[in-house]
């Protein structure tokens, strides 16, 4: 799918994307930079956003060993 026509998820929804982490996990792991995700917000109620392309890249370079496929 077009990253142009994909929704964002939040941190629920992407957290069950990835397996059933937590939704505390995920906007903990977007703050701290590990997991791909948008900002929208600033400061303390910043509201993260994610898109199943970018997490499905997360998990093959994860699972490849940091390395992107080509």
């Amino acid at each position: 799918m077009n990253n142009a026509q994909e929704r964002f998820m939040n941190s629920r929804e992407a957290g069950a994307f990835l397996g059933g982490v937590a939704q505390g996990t995920v906007n903990r792991w977007a703050r701290e930079g590990y997991l791909p995700a948008h900002p929208i917000g600033e400061g303390k109620k910043r509201l993260w956003r994610f898109l199943a392309s970018d997490l499905t890249a997360w998990m093959v370079g994860r699972r490849q060993g940091g390395q992107t496929a080509a």
